[in-house]
């Protein structure tokens, strides 16, 4: 499956979809000649489905290269994140305190869009404990002042995205605040 999520993301769509097309319709695996089991069709097909869907985004394939790369993350021991935090990589915070930080997306979903992360490293909200409560509650309280001071007065979304499937990428937990423009729905 790692070819085809590196086709999904270095390959035009047209070349993409003529392939897992036919890999699919034939169910056929190219090196040992055998019939491909049921659970790699679905999941071809399901990878082809999301490049459909994400192809006439604006921004790109970004909606698919950042689900593919969810497909292969999983939680280490530092993360981008924690440079940001450490300062290693040069980031402009648009808040900053004790607890947390806030900074714009360097790949923006909507005119804005911001990142609230905690100092602390918690991978995802499915692995925070009952000590973390209250930073959790803090997240959100900075999330919504910095949508204040960002313009955001008639809506934003507040998005966390928590394991495989719901496209974590950097396990490091972190709040998506994104508005100033009309959403849709549903999100997913």
């Amino acid at each position: 499956m790692a070819l085809f999520r590196t086709l999904l993301v270095r390959a035009k769509t047209s070349v993409v979809h003529t392939f897992l097309s036919d890999i699919a319709r034939h169910h056929y695996h190219h090196n040992s000649r055998k019939t491909l089991n049921s659970q790699t069709i679905l999941q071809i097909k399901g990878l082809l489905c999301l490049k459909e869907r994400t192809k006439s985004d604006s921004k790109g394939d970004t909606m698919a290269d950042e689900v593919i790369a969810s497909q292969t993350a999983g939680p280490q021991e530092d993360t981008i994140f924690g440079k940001i935090l450490r300062k290693e990589i040069p980031t402009k915070f648009i808040y900053e305190d004790n607890q947390c930080v806030a900074f714009h997306d360097i790949q923006p979903t909507a005119p804005t869009h911001f990142l609230v992360i905690p100092r602390k490293a918690i991978t995802g909200l499915s692995t925070a404990e009952e000590a973390d409560e209250q930073i959790l509650g803090h997240l959100l309280f900075v999330a919504s002042k910095v949508a204040k001071e960002q313009g955001l007065q008639d809506g934003y979304r507040v998005v966390i995205n928590n394991g495989k499937n719901g496209c974590q990428s950097v396990y490091h937990i972190h709040l998506h605040v994104i508005g100033g423009r009309q959403l849709g729905w549903p999100p997913g």
